[in-house]
């Protein structure tokens, strides 16, 4: 056996590099050489051999060299063939010199008979030249001549073996180099490559040549040699399909291993890498089709450039033009998206001899082609799930509207802060900011105008602190600054002076300049405070006092918090409050105008505070929205508010009470749940309750609001806008939520009989409530005059000293819900009007 044909290719750029041209060349000359050297010895051979022998020897030969197996080295064919068999059967027929003239020239005419290339006949001719010299030195050296007929038959079959061996050994050994050269890869790894198989046919060829030359010929020798030559091939030809199918099935193992990388361009580069070796190509590209945020991309390799490959380009077709001398094959890359196929890309190998791809290979490409798909498509799944989470990620940490910082990162940097604080020498300044004329621009331009401010503002304080700084947004139009490292808390003053005057430029919105302004209140650690939540407090605290004057900017003092200590304490307290059940509900009567029977009462908290008496909501309800405890503050009041109701509902009077919330109780999702297993538990009908909410909680994340509570209508409770008019209204939002009553603050009912504008906003409310068919509570009735007139703008309910003050439950059973007879008098009600809240 010998690799006697070789496909040296050109590069990309259509030049033959020159290491291969050297290499030819040497060939050329050394063959040549040969051959003049043999035609010198001509004279001086005792004779000239028969012309049926020269004649045979140059088409054994020529035969030798056609057929046989093929071997892709990456872009180089190394072609197996019988060469080995006519060299010894030439050696025979025709010895030195004879052999080295017309082997050469049997060669040169059967590749051109091939149309090879004539590159590659000059090598291959040069090469026989050479390897037929070697091979006739060896015959001489062990033979001691070069006519073997009159040599013992073992000696000369070991010379012939041996003769065959070593033109094997040339030939495999220049033809490597060659392929080495054209294909840039190691000669090590061309020469172990089918060495097994290329060993057998070795063996074969020499025993199959031997048998020809030295068996005595008769008929059953004919048949025998004949069968055993075509045996030997069969042979030959299975032992390399299966070393093939062996080397496919482990190349399509180490394809799966290296397609699992969750990265498109890792599967993509492995893919054509593999992709060349698979199918021994010149080379792959895969054309990835449009992604989002990326045009077609083309993933390249081929056997002359590195061992990875790269993207080549984008671009609108894909893919690189082939040469008039490569094949291409494709395949498609389809995966399975919702139930339907779609095509992702397309594997495309270039190929040259044999230019083509058998049916087994075929179905190979295919097995191939849908592995890289599917993990592609993979790597397309987890990048998208990756982004996915990153934006979960980044919601759950950052405000949606201006894309700063929210509360919750806000609560972390502010803790750490604190922490290293108190590890240093350095303060903490904490600055809360508040919009001054925010509510004039979102009232007048609207919310767009709104939210285009509140980005402007964020941009502009995340521009003016230093990068170890934090800027935050707490809701609505209030902003928190973290600000590290500073020495004296008068570094702290000197920051927040510096956003006073960015704040104070205008914004310019659709063609307008909006102007804004700001109040900064600040707290500072360890000066003030030691813990997040009391430099939260402080700062509160200190925003308050800014905004008093307005543009100001405010540091916490103890001294002008006139109950800061007290309310420190009562913090403190809360919790043990409500686990021990210290606050209680005083209620107030709510009385029909028309009739003068009680049609409702309304649950006001109170503190049954162990040393300091009864407390009201003045005094605590500020300190339980900061504390944190909100929510069980609002479970507590209202479980007690539907039990009392509950009892007096068994009792049959069925008279509503009305529980106040906060905004922070409406933003809870659990609340509506909540509320029906209370009613559930004490088993009163869910009309029977009626939630009042605050115009302001009514624009306070108003979505997550309105949800909460439309769910709570379906539930069964009753909805009141509580303080209406003093507020910010959205008539839209009543409109969407559709509540069951208007309470007109106090403050408009109580000029109303003395200002004559209070009396039209009393008027107009009544009016604008009736419209939208719900009812209207006044409250602050304090006087007969009072009554009369709001009877006579048609108000429906009202509620105030006049009728009586807060009780604590059982004083109002006792004078009012237990005595069926005293409820239907209406002159009754005034006698318990002086009855003081602290009863009880």
């Amino acid at each position: 056996m010998t690799a006697s044909a070789a496909t040296p290719t050109r590069q990309r750029d259509g030049l033959s590099p020159l290491r291969l041209h050297v290499l030819v060349a040497t060939m050329v000359v050394a063959g040549t050489g040969c051959v003049l050297v043999a035609l010198l010895a001509i004279g001086s051979t005792s004779g000239t051999p028969a012309l049926w022998r020269i004649g045979l020897s140059a088409l054994v030969v020529a035969v030798g060299d056609f057929g046989g197996l093929h071997i892709r080295f990456g872009r180089e064919t190394c072609t197996l063939t019988w060469s080995e068999a006519a060299i010894l059967i030439s050696l025979v027929l025709a010895p030195w010199p004879w052999i080295i003239i017309v082997g050469p020239i049997a060669v040169a005419v059967s590749q051109l008979a091939a149309r090879r290339a004539p590159l590659k006949i000059a090598f291959n001719a040069g090469s026989m030249a050479a390897g037929a010299t070697l091979a006739a030195v060896c015959v001489h050296l062990i033979a001691g001549r070069s006519e073997l007929e009159s040599v013992p038959g073992v000696i000369s079959c070991v010379a012939l073996a041996a003769a065959t061996a070593v033109y094997f050994a040339w030939n495999t050994a220049s033809v490597s180099m060659v392929i080495a050269a054209a294909g840039g890869m190691r000669l090590r790894d061309i020469w172990q490559d089918g060495l097994a198989l290329k060993l057998g046919m070795l063996v074969g060829n020499t025993v199959i040549a031997l048998l020809l030359v030295r068996v005595a010929w008769r008929g059953s020798v004919s048949v025998l040699v004949a069968f055993c030559v075509i045996l030997l091939f069969l042979t030959y030809r299975a032992y390399h399909r299966a070393t093939e199918e062996s080397d496919v099935w482990r190349q399509l193992d180490a394809a799966a291993k290296e397609l699992t990388p969750l990265d498109g361009a890792q599967v993509a580069n492995a893919a054509v890498v593999r992709a060349v070796s698979l199918f021994k190509a010149d080379y792959a590209e895969l054309v990835l089709g449009p992604q989002a945020g990326a045009g077609t991309q083309v993933f390249r390799h081929d056997t002359s450039g590195p061992s990875t490959a790269e993207v080549v380009g984008h671009d609108a077709e894909g893919g690189a033009v082939p040469s008039s001398e490569t094949v291409v094959v494709e395949a498609a890359l389809a995966v399975t998206v919702d139930g339907d196929s779609a095509v992702i890309g397309v594997l495309r190998l270039g190929m040259r001899e044999p230019g083509h791809l058998s049916k087994r290979q075929q179905v190979v490409l295919r097995t191939f082609a849908h592995s890289v798909a599917t993990s592609l498509q993979n790597a397309r799944l987890y990048a998208e799930m990756r982004h996915q989470a990153d934006v979960n990620a980044f919601e759950a940490t950052h405000d949606p509207l201006t894309g700063i910082a929210n509360r919750k990162v806000l609560s972390s940097v502010l803790a750490t802060a604190v922490e290293e604080a108190a590890h240093t020498r350095m303060s903490v300044g904490l600055l809360l900011i508040d919009l001054d004329h925010f509510k004039d621009i979102n009232d007048t331009l609207g919310h767009h105008a709104g939210d285009a401010v509140l980005c402007a503002v964020a941009q502009r304080l995340s521009g003016a602190i230093s990068g170890q700084d934090l800027v935050a947004r707490l809701g609505g139009d209030e902003f928190a600054v973290v600000v590290r490292g500073i020495r004296t808390p008068a570094d702290a003053e000197t920051i927040a002076n510096r956003l006073l005057l960015v704040l104070a430029e205008a914004v310019e919105y659709e063609g307008l300049l909006l102007a804004i302004g700001g109040s900064i209140g600040i707290a500072c650690c360890p000066e003030d405070g030691t813990n997040p939540d009391d430099l939260l407090r402080l700062a509160d605290t200190a925003l308050y006092q800014a905004k008093q004057p307005r543009g100001a900017v405010s540091r916490y003092s103890r001294d002008r918090d006139d109950n800061s200590l007290g309310k420190i304490t009562l913090a403190a307290e809360l919790r043990n409050a409500i686990s021990s059940q210290q606050f209680v509900l005083h209620y107030q009567p709510q009385v029909d105008l028309a009739s003068g029977r009680v049609v409702g009462t309304e649950a006001l908290a109170r503190w049954r505070h162990p040393s300091r008496g009864l407390l009201y909501p003045d005094a605590f309800i500020d300190l339980v929205e900061r504390s944190g405890l909100v929510h069980e503050f609002a479970l507590n009041i209202l479980d007690a508010a539907i039990a009392e109701a509950a009892t007096w509902n068994l009792r049959g009077i069925g008279v509503p009470v009305s529980v106040n919330l906060s905004a922070r109780n409406l933003r809870d999702p659990r609340l509506p749940g909540v509320v029906a297993e209370i009613l559930l538990r004490h088993g009163l009908p869910p009309n029977r309750l009626v939630l009042e909410l605050t115009e302001t909680t009514m624009i306070t994340d108003a979505e997550q609001v309105e949800a909460v509570l439309a769910r709570l209508r379906r539930v069964g409770v009753q909805l009141s806008v509580d303080d209406f008019g003093t507020g910010y209204s959205s008539l839209a939002f009543l409109q969407r939520v559709a509540v069951n009553e208007i309470k007109i603050d106090r403050s408009f009912v109580l000029a109303m009989t003395e200002s004559e504008s209070d009396a039209v906003i009393v008027r107009a409310t009544i009016d604008l409530a009736h419209g939208l068919g719900v009812r209207v509570v006044a409250e602050g009735v304090e006087t007969a005059e009072h009554v009369r007139a709001l009877r006579a703008l048609g108000c429906d309910v009202a509620q105030g000293w006049h009728f009586g003050k807060p009780v604590p439950a059982p004083h109002l059973r006792a004078a009012w819900l237990n005595d069926s007879r005293r409820a239907r008098n209406r002159e009754v009600i005034p006698a318990f009007a002086h009855q003081a809240d602290q009863v009880g």
